[in-house]
């Protein structure tokens, strides 16, 4: 039979390689408080903290998906579906996001052939928003007579090809009726930009930069919530694909809630 002494150094020892296996993970030496005190600021973008991640705040601060990046020390960028985007404005309460892809940042061509899709869980888009579809290595057509306003240029492979920007439903246009086109491109802008770009094209690239409206919803939020209400701080430990709740410089042991961590 064993004494209350054994029974409790049994406990403390299940507790510690419970503890230890649930760490291990972890950085080694990890300083699980810095998810206290620190923030991510890059450019416009400040004082951003859970879910986000980077720039100051370790990767263990949130889940991957709302990693960061600091570009050139002044322009903050997401990877959403391996598409780059530059982060223009976060509203955490509402939990949205105002964002334009990099590659056509300043620029409306692209040999980066990928639609821009929000439909997972984590992001999906916002309200307000305007589809457009841009086409790209398009071949010229004897059957126009007239330069259409939606034209513009791009090089390819030393070549100068036609393009041409589609605001609305795909493919409501003339144009495609005869000319082909090798790529396009889907991706959002701002439905109150819309209008104006139809008016006039020589606004596509200022209405690319003004970017587009983007929900997010953290996956975690109902165990960060449990972590909050009893005192701690809420972070992620990505290689056991698993939230956690930090308390201080080590993993929250908390009544109630998964201990050291949330399955």
């Amino acid at each position: 039979m064993l004494s209350l002494s054994s029974t409790t150094t049994i406990i403390t020892a299940t507790i510690l390689v419970f503890y230890l296996h649930h760490t291990t993970s972890l950085p080694p030496h990890a300083q699980l408080s810095t998810c206290h005190v620190t923030s991510f600021n890059c450019g416009t973008i400040t004082n951003l903290s859970y879910p986000f991640t980077g720039g100051d705040r370790p990767s263990f601060c949130g889940p991957p998906q709302f990693h960061l990046n600091c570009q050139n020390g002044i322009v903050p960028e997401l990877i959403i579906s391996s598409v780059s985007y530059r982060v223009i404005h976060v509203n955490s309460e509402a939990h949205t996001l105002n964002l334009a892809r990099l590659d056509l940042w300043n620029e409306t061509c692209t040999n980066v052939y990928v639609n821009s899709t929000f439909d997972g869980p984590t992001f999906s888009y916002g309200s307000g928003n305007q589809n457009l579809t841009l086409f790209y290595e398009c071949e010229a057509s004897s059957r126009i007579t007239e330069t259409p306003e939606n034209l513009f240029h791009c090089w390819s492979n030393g070549d100068k090809n036609n393009s041409y920007s589609l605001v609305g439903p795909f493919p409501l246009d003339p144009i495609l009726e005869v000319v082909e086109c090798d790529e396009h491109v889907k991706v959002p802008i701002l439905i109150e930009l819309a209008d104006r770009l139809v008016k006039n094209r020589s606004l596509l690239g200022e209405v690319l930069m003004k970017g587009f409206n983007v929900n997010y919803m953290n996956p975690y939020e109902t165990e960060c919530f449990e972590c909050l209400a009893s005192g701690g701080v809420c972070g992620f430990d990505s290689d056991n694909d698993e939230p956690i709740c930090i308390c201080g410089d080590q993993l929250c042991a908390t009544p109630g809630i998964a201990a050291f961590s949330f399955g």
